[in-house]
């Protein structure tokens, strides 16, 4: 099959790219980055085309799409629209889309608002879509979530939780969400469907702290527990001193928010069988969530 990935230099994309390949699939991406920079010269050895161009530029994503059997996007569904309208135009019926599991959260914000409108955009498309919504994703240095999380470890023996830690959490490890997604793609029975990828159980919050200081080394990390009412005041009069450095209200919220997910869809239908959190993060620890040995060091 001839893929395009949108989003193929993200974390998660660069690893799409990757393992499409491996399947045997003809694959091509497309980035606003140049040929030089080290993960498109990478995905370039791997085998894969590199077009110029991103969903912004909407002309570039149709030359892009030409000749293509399948668009799969790692890219955030706000560009749900340019996709749907780049598949039209290039006459690609074939549409995957990574989502999230943010559209359920209790506490809404204009990111989980992009998400439900993105997938209703996609929903009402027409075309022979697939959606994904992965939980809290994690692996190499180059995720958004854990790797902080793993060099504060390296630092420090001690994580302050505000709340009582027993919320659950329930993050998908990278390689197995990328696996679902070629799967999902083979999978023409995953035409109109949408499934939820995450780990294989929820872990609460406390535990999931202790978990990641052992993989670094650290046995009985110091957990002080905040009350998360005063924080939450707090963070009513600080917010709009700190900006982005700060956490907001809805932020601190979410902190405390069980983030669970029912994956028995994906399991029954794409063979989804996703590592568990302590196995994953030892991987991730280890440096044997990479990628290639050129990013162990970034």
């Amino acid at each position: 099959m001839k893929v395009l990935v949108a989003g193929g230099t993200g974390h998660t994309g660069e690893r799409l790219v990757r393992r499409l390949i491996r399947s045997g699939h003809d694959v091509s991406f497309i980035s606003r980055k140049s040929d030089e920079d080290p993960i498109v010269a990478a995905l370039i050895r791997a085998g894969a085309t590199h077009h110029d161009g991103d969903f912004h530029r909407c002309w570039t994503a149709w030359e892009a799409l030409k000749g293509m059997d399948a668009l799969v996007s790692c890219a955030h569904i706000r560009y749900a629209g340019s996709c749907v309208q780049a598949c039209r135009r290039a006459g690609v019926k074939r549409y995957l889309q990574m989502s999230s599991t943010r559209r359920y959260t209790k506490w809404p914000c204009e990111t989980s608002r992009e998400v439900i409108r993105g997938e209703a955009v996609i929903v009402k498309s027409g075309l022979e879509y697939t959606i994904l919504r992965p939980t809290m994703i994690f692996g190499g240095r180059r995720d958004a979530n854990i790797t902080r999380l793993v060099e504060w470890f390296r630092r420090h023996r001690w994580f302050p939780i505000f709340g009582d830690g027993k919320n659950l959490l329930q993050p998908v490890y990278v390689e197995d969400l990328v696996y679902a997604m070629v799967s999902a793609l083979e999978k023409g029975t995953s035409v109109g469907k949408d499934y939820t990828l995450a780990g294989p159980a929820p872990i609460e919050y406390a535990q999931f702290l202790r978990e990641t200081a052992a993989a670094v080394g650290v046995a009985n990390p110091f957990l002080p527990k905040i009350p998360r009412q005063p924080v939450l005041m707090a963070s009513r009069f600080l917010s709009p001193l700190l900006g982005s450095r700060g956490l907001s209200g809805e932020q601190i919220q979410r902190l405390g928010e069980d983030k669970t997910a029912d994956i028995n869809r994906a399991i029954s239908e794409l063979n989804f069988s996703p590592h568990s959190y302590r196995d994953a993060i030892n991987l991730k620890a280890r440096g044997l969530a990479e990628v290639e040995a050129i990013y162990t060091d970034v």
